[in-house]
């Protein structure tokens, strides 16, 4: 974005002048000739300097959260169904945005708008910011003539992505909090308190115990080799990131996600409850069925899960029913299949989807309740394993030691 100053005449043509934030000269003249004037000059204003340049360079790499896609939608959502225009209502949602690459993207967005681009379109130019379930649910109410309903269902979801998210987040906090504990203690004990008992059982001739030896070892790795070791998780980090980012690695990462055995199932549930509760809301906004099958397949977040929508819509393409299918991948549950072959029966089929999402959201919401109970047996089971190593390497040579003394 560009400071501009300008000077104009309005309709009486009385001459006025002032300064408005653009991409271009062009982008100034449209907003002034929406407003009634007519412009006489625009002049780019130059930068204040680098430290300006520099805050225009931070911002570029700010990050725009769910909550504030989730304030946008349900803002303009209102705006646009109290009747007003959509450019006068990106402008109205526009100034009440804090974060400033949020406000690039959305004035952005609105001049492609003035330029005659549709909304979805626009919105597509940014993939970073808005994901292909907010573009396809958008053109699906332009289409309709719905777009204010459609934004207040883009915030129903996302509203309750970030609500799942943060349950985990919550009941994940005491048991991460644990690992951390355990590793900085950790990293103490290797650091300064095994080198002093390393030097000084090494004044006596003495074979060392095993746990001993393992704990010499570890620090004489963590002395000598730290940068190795740096390298290596760098490395694997790095091939890690790369690995997922092809198609056949973050498949197999997803089937090992869903494999796990405490968050397998949590991570299914809630994947199948987005899946229910997208497919609903775009029945309802007149997406034909298998449009809106491919659409959720590419916004599940779990490549196992997408391939398993995509042969579901494949054999509804062939002229099958939504359930005989989900019947057949194993993925859905018996009692999720039924509901939504009743649904199809009763021509209620968006009905028998949302309520198959509430289904699973409270299997997920149960499971996320149970995550620090069934968690804990394993950290004390860990930490244990820690502590008896620790235990037995420091104490253990200090017993030898006493024998030793005694013998003399």
């Amino acid at each position: 974005m560009t400071n501009f100053s300008f000077k104009a005449r309005d309709r009486y043509g009385v001459p006025t002048e002032g300064a408005m934030e653009a991409l271009d000269s062009k982008a100034v003249a449209l907003q002034l000739e929406k407003l009634g004037y007519t412009p006489i000059s625009i002049s780019q204003v130059e930068s204040g300097g680098i430290f300006d340049k520099f805050a225009d360079w931070i911002a570029s790499f700010q990050k725009i959260r769910i909550e504030e896609l989730i304030v946008f939608s349900r803002q303009l959502s209102s705006v646009l169904e109290a009747g007003v225009p959509l450019t006068e209502g990106l402008d109205a949602v526009h100034e009440q945005l804090r974060n400033k690459r949020f406000r690039d993207v959305i004035f952005s967005v609105r001049n492609d708008i003035e330029g005659g681009t549709t909304f979805s379109d626009a919105l597509e130019k940014h993939p970073s910011v808005f994901a292909a379930m907010i573009i396809n649910m958008v053109r699906a109410g332009e289409k309709a003539g719905i777009l204010d309903e459609e934004l207040d269902r883009i915030s129903n979801l996302l509203e309750k992505d970030l609500e799942n998210t943060d349950k985990i987040k919550s009941a994940t906090r005491y048991p991460l909090i644990v690992v951390a504990s355990l590793v900085i203690a950790f990293i103490i004990l290797m650091s300064f308190v095994i080198p002093r008992f390393v030097s000084f059982f090494s004044a006596f001739k003495t074979e060392l115990p095993l746990p001993t030896r393992i704990l010499i070892s570890i620090n004489n790795i963590f002395q000598n080799y730290w940068y190795w070791l740096l390298g290596i998780m760098i490395l694997a980090l790095y091939g890690f990131r790369k690995t997922i980012s092809t198609e056949k690695g973050r498949y197999s990462w997803d089937r090992f996600k869903l494999s796990t055995p405490i968050f397998g199932p949590l991570f299914l549930r809630i994947n199948l409850s987005r899946f229910a509760r997208m497919l609903s809301a775009m029945l309802r906004s007149g997406i034909p069925i298998l449009d809106a099958l491919v659409i959720t397949a590419a916004t599940v977040d779990n490549k196992v899960i997408s391939r398993v929508i995509l042969d579901i819509r494949d054999q509804v393409s062939q002229g099958k029913n939504l359930a005989d299918p989900m019947k057949g991948t194993r993925v859905f549950p018996p009692i999720a299949v039924a509901m939504v072959a009743i649904g199809e029966k009763a021509g209620s089929l968006e009905n028998m989807l949302s309520r198959v999402s509430d289904y699973f959201d409270r299997e997920a919401d149960y499971t996320i309740k149970n995550l620090t109970p069934l968690l804990e047996p394993i950290m004390i089971f860990g930490l244990g394993l820690v502590v008896l190593l620790f235990a037995l390497g420091i104490f253990l040579p200090m017993w030898d030691l006493v024998r030793v003394y005694k013998s003399f």
